[in-house]
């Protein structure tokens, strides 16, 4: 019997290399592991007892005494379950689960693992080389953002230039929104498109542009020209 479910299972596997979408395999992967784990460990211990009934029961009254004991784990598989269904995020998104964020590198039975940026040793928006853990139960309690993971794999971003009052706010933000448009002008319009698509399918309207634009905020002593643009998480700046 456990031969017969392996080789199942190594075929199953076999067959589901062989798709392109790596989240879709590696989710489909993690489900297959615990059904033919389950379905393995009842079946060798009914062979064992030779009472299918009894161990039914048995298991039933041990599994009721086990929830009490293990709620944390059992709700942090119950929010693996909900991220498989649901994908609040997969693999290789940018998420912020409650106050850790970085890059999807693991999405187990019980924890997410996050490849980290930010956090306490740098201060942009790139990898510390820490690997942070945070239990699956965490997504049923607090807020995750994803980064990128509403259609479209861009968002927006802004830079800002504290600049004085007396400086010609006009003839500032043209420069600043002609140098923005050099530099990222084509990317950012090879990306609207894909954000408009996305947009639509939401009830929300938003006015969008097609290349970057300046901002001005008021501050107690400067003004602060903001640099709005579209692009990748990746390649943010915050």
């Amino acid at each position: 019997m456990g031969a017969l479910l392996y080789g199942s299972y190594l075929l199953a596997v076999g067959v589901l290399m062989r798709s392109a979408n790596k989240r879709r395999t590696y989710n489909t992967r993690n489900l297959l592991r615990l059904v033919f784990g389950f379905v393995g460990t009842i079946a060798t211990l009914a062979v064992l007892t030779e009472n299918w009934l009894g161990l039914l029961f048995s298991l039933g009254v041990i599994g009721f005494a086990v929830t009490f004991a293990l709620q944390q784990p059992l709700l942090s598989l119950i929010a693996w379950v909900y991220i498989t269904v649901k994908q609040p995020y997969g693999v290789g998104d940018r998420v912020r689960i409650d106050d850790a964020k970085g890059d999807v590198i693991g999405v187990d039975f019980l924890v997410t693992t996050l490849w980290e940026i930010n956090g306490e040793l740098v201060t942009t928006n790139q990898p510390s080389g820490r690997v942070v853990t945070v239990p699956n139960s965490v997504v049923l309690s607090s807020n995750v953002v994803n980064f990128g993971g509403g259609g479209s794999p861009y968002v927006w971003n802004e830079v800002g230039v504290q600049v004085a009052y007396k400086t010609d706010l006009d003839f500032a933000r043209e420069v600043m929104a002609e140098e923005a448009s050099d530099l990222i002008g084509d990317e950012m319009a090879a990306g609207i498109a894909a954000y408009r698509e996305a947009l639509a399918e939401t009830p929300v309207e938003l006015e969008v542009h097609d290349r970057p634009i300046v901002n001005v905020t008021q501050g107690e002593s400067w003004v602060e020209l903001r640099v709005r643009y579209l692009a990748h998480p990746r390649r943010g700046s915050a």
